[in-house]
């Protein structure tokens, strides 16, 4: 446990998880998807009261004048205004929590056509709308399949931002690659535009128990790849606090996306950080964020020991194979390499 970080935990309802000590219980709780209960997150209502069991709080409010003496005498506090000081806080929140969300069952869902955004030369962000019963597991990775005419049924994975919030605003995004199919490709070029109907099938998911949260972890991705390797980040980052690095390797500077996601996330999260490497060389300005050359040629100026690590690879056949054997000079070992084209 990171001396930043403060693991809370709730045996009323199972719970055990870590949030960060610089924010609120509430706010903190909401991040790592765990809505304990609340109303005005102003120290007014009293939703948010609970017992501290065991462990150190900071009341970020003096007034409290919702709490009586005795209240206070007995360890109760209200989560919206305490932040954790100690590195274990085991709390009785006063009120239940809210009733769990069912997941949505997988169905087809002719959902309209929000808007259609080029990231770069060949991939579409695509924002369609759903119900507002679609609800999803957002600590895995989840999945639609697009209906069109012909026999394109690709799976497309939803790509929330980092800084959702619990409630999907009635859109999902899929990012899409107009040269994987020529079927989605013709269907991109010439039928889709805003407002358009579209059929979609879903939500699915990809549970990702598979990836251990007990090593640090680096993801080596190749162009386009870094949409599903970022999913999957997003995904791991909710509830561990393991260091995350992502290098992604582009031709040049003009194919690079999602720069503003990673951006945003490793400003969230202490424990992501990622390099860019461009393989021709090209003016970088200097700036530490990107490196030139393959990324064969630096992962060993940023990581030179890897025995402890899980490595994830994502992209071409050539690009698997010369990494793979990099990582492995570096000291990975082949039970903890994950690679996939």
């Amino acid at each position: 446990m990171s001396s930043d970080h403060t693991n809370i935990i709730i045996p009323k309802y199972n719970l055990n998880y870590s949030i960060a000590k610089n924010k609120n219980i509430i706010e903190a709780s909401l991040e790592k998807n765990i809505k304990l209960a609340y109303s005005c997150k102003s120290g007014i209502c009293g939703t948010c009261k609970a017992k501290i069991i065991s462990g150190e709080i900071q009341k970020n409010n003096n007034i409290n004048h919702i709490l009586t003496k005795s209240e206070i005498d007995n360890n109760i506090i209200l989560l919206c205004q305490s932040s954790t000081l100690s590195n274990n806080i085991t709390i009785e929140p006063l009120a239940p929590m809210p009733r769990k969300i069912e997941l949505s069952k997988v169905r087809e869902i002719v959902s309209e056509v929000l808007s259609i955004k080029n990231i770069n030369k060949n991939i579409i962000e695509l924002s369609i709308s759903i119900p507002k019963r679609f609800f999803y597991d957002k600590k895995n990775l989840n999945y639609i399949k697009l209906l069109i005419p012909g026999k394109n049924k690709k799976k497309y994975y939803i790509f929330d931002t980092i800084n959702h919030d619990e409630a999907i605003n009635g859109s999902i995004n899929v990012l899409i690659d107009k040269n994987e199919d020529n079927d989605i490709k013709k269907y991109l070029n010439k039928s889709l535009i805003i407002g358009e109907t579209i059929t979609i099938k879903g939500p699915y998911e990809r549970n990702i128990n598979n990836i251990p949260n007990n090593k640090p972890l680096l993801f080596i991705t190749e162009d386009n790849h870094i949409i599903s390797s970022l999913n999957i980040i997003k995904s791991l980052i909710y509830n561990n606090n393991i260091p995350i690095m992502l290098i992604c390797s582009f031709k040049n500077k003009e194919d690079i996306i999602l720069l503003d996601e990673l951006h945003k996330i490793q400003f969230t999260y202490k424990n992501f950080s990622y390099k860019i490497s461009l393989i021709y060389n090209e003016d970088t300005n200097n700036l530490n964020r990107f490196k030139t050359g393959k990324t064969i040629n630096i992962i060993n100026k940023i990581l030179p020991d890897l025995s402890n690590h899980y490595v994830y690879i994502k992209g071409s056949l050539d690009f698997l194979n010369e990494n793979y054997k990099k990582v492995e000079d570096l000291g990975a070992k082949k039970e903890n390499i994950y690679n996939k084209n």
